[in-house]
């Protein structure tokens, strides 16, 4: 009778057993299609409603992000939550948030307003392999699959899945199964040219949409008996599209995605389903739309959801189903050791001291990311991101700094018009070169040449005094060749040239990542002339001895169109006879500005106060005085003197939308003095102006058009590309 039990029991397990592994296992292949794989979490949601299991998954690009977050065990709403609140414009930019750029390269952006970076190395000019390195792209990616990162088979998955990447060398299909989840996806969605390729061992990987778009062969061979392709490929461009370089190279790119996918559909079976969503124009770059693409995927699937009957399971064998699938959790290890896989000149040391991650603390994801974001504000990588491992019972953070592969010099470029419209125009090239690191301590060199109505050179080579310190040395050398104008009553009296050439050193500490103050001494020789109007004694040519200190903070979250933060300088200087000047001087310079926001309402606020405090400035120490945003009605740097106050207010909110921009309508009211003598300076006497604009932030640097007027001028004109201060 025993003997009889044990038997029957080992039948009944047997049979249990039996009936669970041949239950028809269902493959999803989910093609790629830019923000149409909205479509896929509507697919997804749909199949749960009607309770068909998804055994197996294999994605391409988009398909292969929202395969990935599904077989990780997060749920359609999590997934669809990522898709809708995500700045995905933001994310496709690999420029940090301002705040984590260093002081220095804050006020490089004056200077620099052009996008373009070419790298320079072994003599040769070089490109980066994308227009987006994926830095954010990438962090995103390792948050998102943080609950599976210590999975390394992805078979071993809440859902087991395959992402598919092309391999540059050669053109073929490359089926991702293992390593890093968030590093396979990424490299499946690469698309060449618009993101940096991804290497894995000797492959060179991108989007792998021209080898395999919509991978039926790849979950058929993990073990689907009936696969589900969803196709949100990208339709055909019609003939009127076809009328440019632009639409050219769209319909290459459609073709050859195209054929792979028709290439794939051919394979289906009649036990096969193959589910298009209607997605008319969506566009492949636009995810504003992703609600409505939701639901055309969902409808998609009611459509053929009676020829899907088969593949129900019972409410009972569903929910056993999602037990075994389990859902999307992760808790924060405690960080046993840091290491950094460093591939750059900087020292570990150097990269280290900026991770405030504390040792056998609980990881802090938020801090973290600031963390990376600063590394990353260096300018010298191009990725920095991180992953966690485990070693003797203890978890890791490993920071992953690659570097730039087309530096360590670059060339920068700038350039800058003004035009009042009538009499005053003027034209500014900066040509930039930079190389840095330098050294394990992150010494940096920069040379600017400038061209235009301003010309001028500087060299500059700034040395930190350690690798995790905040003190630094600072040499540097500059000739200007500037325009001072002196007015009477309303009328220029005198134009001087002064050409100035300079050499100055100082020590400084930065202060966080937002402020740096520093004291220096300044020695210069300037050749002054005048050019239009009368000879004045004063005008002579100078040598200069000076002792300056500095502080400057800049916390702006936007230099040109700033919505909150606050910047301010604080400077004074002294010049000494000792140090070789001809005249004994000091200057006071003070300059403040705010902006706060409130929904579409931005509010700016400044002041500016500088003075020659004592003695008498030579000419080319004047202050210059005029322009749309530094006293309205007058052309830029119109007026100089010795001193000068400019108290100033604006407000801006963003215009109608405008050929895929949104420009910003602004207005400015401010009230100021500028004198030639300290003790004429009198609120009293001050005059008012204002100015209206229509400015637009382009990757090409900011763009104006504006008028202003004051009291004592006719109102002015302006037209501004880049730099409008």
């Amino acid at each position: 009778m025993k003997k009889y039990f044990v038997v029957t029991l080992a039948l009944l397990l047997f049979t249990t057993g039996a009936q669970t592994d041949d239950r028809i296992k269902i493959g999803l292949a989910l093609s790629g299609g830019g923000a149409r794989g909205g479509a896929h979490i509507g697919v997804l949601r749909e199949l749960e409603r009607l309770r068909i299991p998804v055994d197996y998954i294999a994605g391409t690009s988009i398909g292969a992000i929202i395969g990935g977050m599904y077989a990780a065990g997060h749920s359609t709403d999590d997934i669809e939550r990522v898709l809708v609140e995500t700045d995905w414009d933001d994310i496709f930019k690999d420029k940090p948030p301002r705040k984590y750029s260093s002081i220095r390269e804050k006020s490089n952006e004056k200077v620099f307003q052009l996008g373009t970076v070419l790298g320079v190395k072994e003599g040769k000019l070089r490109l980066p392999s994308g227009l987006i390195q994926g830095q954010k792209l990438q962090l995103l990616l390792e948050k998102l699959f943080l609950p599976v990162a210590d999975i390394e088979h992805f078979h071993e998955l809440p859902v087991p899945f395959s992402a598919v990447a092309t391999d540059m060398r050669d053109g073929s299909a490359v089926v991702l199964e293992s390593g890093d989840l968030a590093t396979a996806v990424r490299a499946s969605m690469s698309v060449p040219v618009v993101f940096a390729e991804v290497k894995i061992g000797d492959q060179i990987l991108v989007d792998g949409g021209m080898a395999n778009n919509l991978p039926i062969d790849v979950v058929r061979k993990m073990g689907a008996d009936v696969v589900i392709a969803v196709d949100i490929g990208t339709p055909f461009l019609d003939a009127e599209e076809l009328n440019g370089a632009i639409g050219i190279s769209k319909q290459i790119s459609n073709i050859l995605v195209r054929r792979t996918t028709l290439e794939q559909i051919s394979t289906l079976s009649d036990s096969d389903h193959l589910i298009t969503p209607e997605l008319g124009e969506f566009s492949s770059a636009n995810f504003k739309g992703a609600s409505e693409i939701i639901e055309n995927g969902l409808n998609a699937t009611r459509k053929i959801a009676q020829s899907l009957d088969n593949l129900r399971l019972s409410e009972s064998e569903y929910q056993s189903y999602l037990s075994r699938r389990g859902g999307s959790s992760f808790e924060a290890p405690l960080i046993s050791f840091i290491r950094v896989n460093n591939q750059s000149a900087l020292s570990d040391n150097y990269i280290l001291s900026r991770i405030r991650q504390d040792i056998d603390q609980t990881l802090d994801f938020q801090q973290l990311e600031e963390d990376i974001g600063i590394i990353y504000g260096l300018d010298v990588f191009r990725s920095v991101d991180y992953s966690l491992i485990e070693r003797g019972g203890e978890t890791g953070l490993i920071i992953n700094a690659r570097p730039k592969t087309w530096g360590p010099a670059y060339l920068r470029f700038g350039l800058s018009y003004t035009s009042d419209m009538s009499n005053e125009n003027q034209l500014e090239i900066n040509l930039g070169y930079t190389v840095k690191p330098l050294n394990d301590w992150n010494a940096e060199f920069q040379g600017i040449v400038r061209l235009g109505e301003e010309p001028g050179l500087f060299a500059e080579y700034n040395q930190p005094l350690d690798s995790n310190s905040p003190y630094f040395f600072n040499s540097s050398i500059s000739y200007t060749n500037n325009r001072f104008n002196t007015f009477e009553e309303g009328t220029k009296i005198n134009e001087v040239r002064a050409k100035k050439s300079e050499i100055s050193i100082s020590l400084g500490k930065e202060i966080g990542y937002s402020s740096d103050v520093r004291l220096g001494l300044n020695r210069s020789y300037s050749v002054n002339k005048v050019e239009i109007g009368s000879a004045d004694e004063s005008i002579e040519d100078f040598s200069g001895g000076e002792v300056f200190a500095l502080y400057r903070f800049d916390t702006l979250d936007n230099l040109f169109f700033p919505k909150k933060g606050v910047y301010g300088s604080f400077e004074w200087i002294s010049s000494f006879s000792e140090l070789g000047a001809d005249n004994e001087f000091d200057q006071a310079l003070f300059d403040l500005q705010t902006a706060s926001t409130f929904g579409k309402h931005t509010f700016n606020l400044g002041a500016k106060y500088f003075s020659t405090v004592s003695g008498s400035a030579p000419v080319q120490n004047f202050f210059r005085f005029g322009g749309l945003f530094n006293f309205p009605g007058f052309s830029d740097d119109e007026l100089s003197g010795q001193d000068l106050y400019l108290l100033r207010s604006a407000y801006r909110r963003p215009f109608i939308s405008l050929m895929n921009t949104t420009p910003e309508i602004g207005i400015t009211l401010q009230y100021g003095q500028i004198t030639n003598n300290k003790n004429d300076l009198d609120l009293s006497e001050g005059i008012a102006a204002a100015g209206i604009w229509l400015g637009w932030d382009t990757r090409f640097g900011p763009a104006y058009i504006g008028a202003g007027t004051s009291e004592s001028k006719d109102s002015s004109i302006y037209l501004i590309l880049g730099t409008p201060f």
